[in-house]
């Protein structure tokens, strides 16, 4: 077979040259990283008094010799190798852009297509150099072992397993792996411990066979130095994320048994038994390795998983008393060294992400000391925010909502924000919101209403408060909280009796109960399951006529009027939960058969009331905004009212100068008034007919938020959930409403426990 393609002289220079041009030392970290130092001696990775050393972020050991470890991290798009020397942490950028390590060597793999070059980075030297595409066969590659080459082809529709290595004269050496079965399907290839003992290499095979279609998985313990398999080990449950490792004494590989989870076997060399140790739920690859009389297990890429397992930490098992100890909170790749310690890619909440060693300390334990630091935080942190401001939030000119964003240094978090109304105990809750991918932020919205119990309702005016939990989706670290305060602020709306700047749908229910329910809450919805009416008290029976005529006096919310059924007409000013004790504003209005307030059709920014008696005149109580006198001496405004059955006060419909009215004749046409800003009216405009069957027609404000009036009508005697329908509003003075949208609004119709639905119980709406 022929050499390689690149001459190992020019390979040797090249590797030499790289050696002699170095980056220089590696800075001290930060005073403020505390180490642990395993011993006295300088450990790999780092000199004694220099600490640990600094590498950029995403780093990550790839292996580990006597005299130095092999490192990779990104640059952009591009990968770089780096050499570090354990002596005085002097760093070595290798030409090239991919290289592989022989675990537990000075050696490293320059990889160039199908040519692998083996170089002892303690000397510069080229050993070893291999061009599969020489090899007479496609080969795969599956491990390097000291200067040996473990590839694989297929023959006869067989996989054969080949390790290649050159004699003391350069020569191919091809070897082809005896002892395991010619159906075996290849897993994965793990090297022996290196250890000062002089123990002679290793190589654990794990592999399956499927006789008689039965899986069969077996692990084979290979002598490097023959091409032979000495020992195998039975090993169901393994598979292609299983690990595996060998020392002088004991075999151990991890297993997914059929039942979910981990286990960690573990068996001693020469034996037929295997311990078997449930580790418990895992969900990616694992590693294990052996130290001594020291087993150390737990899965990989931990910091960067979404979910959460105990296995994420490196933890070791003493094979002698079965003690534990928790090493590092995560690992992403661990490498053995030459003495058998081992060099990790990994993070603690304590010291952060960087390369860590773990060796035996003055008891004879495991532990683990920071070697090499990238300065990234293994806890989550925020890196940017945009929180509720800590004052007055107008959800009216932010369009009913408020807009807040986190972005963290990892993306596996699980995110959550909750906004507590102060008064009420109403919130509004994100739920948990899902990780993210790198480096997009948390971006969650609140609409202004309420979730939970309160679902779909706006939210109230008020003080609030805000708390934002971030959570390690993997686990490690603590969560991260945010919180703060500030206050919503809309303009009252008239027919809003809760202060949350919707207009409410007032029910009363035959037992003279008073309850708002909310417009946007139970007019915009297809189905309202939850019912959160307002009270607003009992002994409104006593009332043959209520008006909701806005703000009529006094207070900025909207307020109510009562008349008795002596002919007394009462004021009952709104406090944003309710209303003040009523006020007397007087008697005598039996006279009137039809009253409508909540217009203003004077246009001086007041509502007004008007009256039409028995006889068919309009009067014009003028608003005057008086407490103790809310309307001036009436005004006549014009006769022939009478031929109308129902007059309704709607505001301002179609943009005139002020307030208008629609009022249904006997026949059931409706027809609009539009105001004309001196307390009369344009000549009336015909919307349609077939409005006989409402019992009640309600202005009810704008329930949609479009900036227009709608209108409500109820038919009392339509035993149906359908019995409620909205008119919207379209701003045309011609056709001021669309066609009617019935509401199937079961709950709102039948269900409420305390008997003021609108099903069965001689309602009236307002």
């Amino acid at each position: 077979m022929s050499g390689p393609r690149t001459s190992r002289h020019r390979l040797a220079a090249a590797i030499t040259v790289a050696l002699a041009v170095t980056v220089g030392t590696l800075s001290a970290a930060p005073a403020a990283v505390a180490t642990t130092t395993a011993g006295t001696e300088a450990a790999p990775g780092a000199t004694a008094e220099q600490g640990p050393l600094t590498m950029p972020a995403g780093a990550q050991v790839v292996g580990s010799g006597p005299s130095g470890f092999l490192a990779t991290h990104l640059e952009g798009t591009t990968r770089v190798y780096t050499w570090t020397r354990h002596e005085d942490g002097v760093q070595t950028r290798l030409p090239g852009s991919r290289y592989a390590a022989s675990p537990g060597t000075d050696i490293v793999v320059r990889i160039e297509g199908t040519t692998y070059t083996y170089v002892d980075m303690s000397t510069g030297a080229e050993v070893a150099a291999f061009d599969t595409a020489t090899f007479g066969g496609a080969y795969s590659l599956f491990h390097h072992t000291g200067t040996t080459l473990v590839a694989a082809t297929y023959v006869n529709n067989h996989r054969e397993v080949h390790l290649f290595s050159r004699d003391g004269q350069g020569r191919l050496v091809d070897r082809k792996l005896t002892g395991v079965p010619d159906d075996a399907a290849y897993m994965r290839f793990d090297t022996g411990a290196r250890s000062g003992t002089g123990a002679p290499d290793t190589l654990l095979v794990l592999y399956g066979t499927r006789p008689d279609r039965v899986e069969k998985y077996r692990v084979a313990l290979v002598d490097v130095a023959t091409a032979a398999v000495v020992e195998t080990y039975d090993a169901p449950g393994t598979r292609s994320t299983s690990a595996s490792a060998v020392s002088s004494t004991h075999a151990v590989w991890t297993e997914w048994p059929s039942s979910g989870g981990l286990a960690l076997a573990v068996t001693r060399r020469g034996s037929t038994e295997t311990e078997r140790l449930p580790l418990g739920k895992a969900y990616s690859s694992s590693s294990v390795k052996l130290m001594g009389d020291w087993v150390v297990y737990g899965t990989l890429g931990g910091g960067t998983s979404t979910l959460s397992t105990p296995l994420h930490k490196l933890t070791a098992r003493s094979l002698k008393t079965g003690e534990t100890v928790e090493l590092l909170d995560h690992a992403s790749t661990v490498t053995q060294s030459a003495d058998g310690s081992l060099m990790v890619t990994a993070g603690t909440v304590a010291q952060g992400e960087g390369i860590y060693r773990i060796a035996p300390d003055e008891t004879g334990r495991p532990a683990a000391s920071l070697r090499v630091t990238t300065g990234v935080p293994t806890v989550l942190t925020v890196k940017g925010e945009t929180a509720p401001p800590s004052g007055v939030v107008d959800l009216d000119r932010n369009g009913g909502s408020l807009k807040t964003s986190w972005t963290f240094n990892r993306h596996n978090a699980t995110v959550r924000l909750v906004i507590r109304h102060t008064e009420t105990g109403r919130q509004w809750d994100s739920l948990a919101q899902a990780p993210r991918t790198a480096d997009k932020p948390f971006d969650i919205t609140w609409d202004g209403t309420f979730n939970g119990t309160g679902a779909g309702l706006p939210a109230h005016n008020g003080d609030y408060t805000w708390t934002m939990t971030a959570q390690p989706a993997n686990g490690i670290g603590p969560d991260v909280v945010r919180s703060g305060a500030f206050t919503v602020a809309r303009a009252v709306r008239p027919h809003d009796f809760n202060d949350n700047g919707s207009p409410d749908l007032l029910i009363r229910s035959r037992q003279g109960l008073l309850n708002a329910f909310d417009g946007k809450h139970v007019l915009n919805t297809a189905e309202t399951n939850v019912f959160q009416p307002h009270a607003l008290g009992s002994g409104w029976g006593v009332y043959d006529e209520i008006l909701t005529p806005g703000n009529a006096a006094g207070t900025p919310y909207p307020d109510l009027l009562g008349r008795d059924r002596t002919g007394v007409l009462w004021l009952y000013q709104g406090t944003g939960k309710g209303f003040s004790t009523r006020a007397r504003i007087g008697g005598g209005w039996q006279i009137y058969n039809k009253l409508a307030a909540g217009s203003d059709v004077t246009g001086d920014g007041r509502t007004d009331l008007l009256a039409t008696d028995t006889a068919g005149v309009m009067w014009l109580y003028k608003g005057t905004g008086s407490t103790s006198t809310p309307y001036a001496n009436r005004v006549r405004v014009g006769a022939g009212w009478n031929i109308y059955d129902r007059v309704t006060a709607t505001g301002n419909l179609a943009g005139a100068p002020a307030g208008d009215l629609v009022a249904r004749d006997k026949a059931g046409v409706l027809w609009t008034y539009l105001g004309k800003g001196d307390g009369t009216f344009d000549t009336r405009t015909r919307v349609s007919g077939g409005w006989s069957r409402f019992d009640t027609l309600v202005a009810a404000g704008d329930t949609d938020g479009d900036g227009r009036n709608d209108l409500v009508a109820y038919d009392r005697d339509t035993d149906s959930v359908t019995s409620v329908i909205l008119y919207r509003g379209t701003g045309s003075w011609k056709a001021p409403f669309a066609s009617g949208s019935s509401l199937y609004n079961y709950p709102l119709h039948n269900m409420d426990p305390s008997g003021i639905a609108l099903g069965g119980y001689g309602e009236t709406v307002h």
